[in-house]
């Protein structure tokens, strides 16, 4: 247990690449070589890599009775690997199966069609959405709980999520998980813009 919360952060970043690993792995087993059973046991590695990053969380709450940024962004990830995770990767896998399935049978045509620039689209109002409640919620924070006297660094803020630039522990927690978050869909926003935009060049 020490050793995992020692390297909390080194595992972490290990798991995540194992996982991506994993999910790509899926693809070339599935539709490269048309392994399908090899292929579920990469999905079985994807969960169980998963579930090792919840302890990793788990143990490093343990052993410092805080909340933490490893924590967070533990939790966010597994968040988005059961919600939004799940349809994007659901999506990708039909998007490949149909591109497979092109290039094998050219004069079939595959009438489950995936609309990348409409779902682009869906999520850049998404984005466009949390962006302005974001900047909003945190306007009225600055303007009601702004203490001029009190400032802190942002390595103190990341560090301690209950310190911040407010007077409320809460409401410091809320803004530290909240940006965190924004972040999240500020990355996976890109990584679908640049997928999109790949796959115009590529049709």
């Amino acid at each position: 247990m020490s050793f995992l919360y020692a390297h909390g952060w080194g595992l972490f970043i290990v798991s995540e690449g194992l996982t991506w690993v994993a999910g790509l792995m899926f693809f070339v087993t599935r539709y490269g070589f048309r392994f399908n059973r090899l292929s579920q046991c990469f999905l079985y590695c994807i969960i169980l890599f998963t579930i090792f990053q919840g302890l990793l969380a788990g143990i490093n709450y343990l052993n410092t009775g805080q909340v933490s940024l490893l924590q967070v962004v533990i939790i966010l990830f597994i968040i988005y690997a059961a919600t939004l995770g799940s349809s994007d990767f659901e999506r990708l896998d039909l998007y490949i199966k149909q591109k497979v399935n092109k290039y094998r049978h050219p004069n079939q045509s595959d009438r489950k069609y995936v609309d990348t620039s409409a779902y682009l689209k869906q999520r850049q109002l998404l984005f466009i959405l949390h962006t302005t409640v974001f900047i909003g919620v945190h306007l009225l924070l600055f303007a009601f709980h702004f203490n001029d006297f009190i400032f802190f660094y942002l390595r103190e803020w990341v560090q301690h999520p209950h310190q911040g630039l407010f007077q409320h522990s809460l409401i410091n927690i809320i803004s530290y998980v909240w940006s965190i978050i924004y972040i999240f869909d500020l990355y996976f926003y890109l990584t679908n813009a640049f997928i999109w935009w790949c796959s115009k060049l590529n049709s």
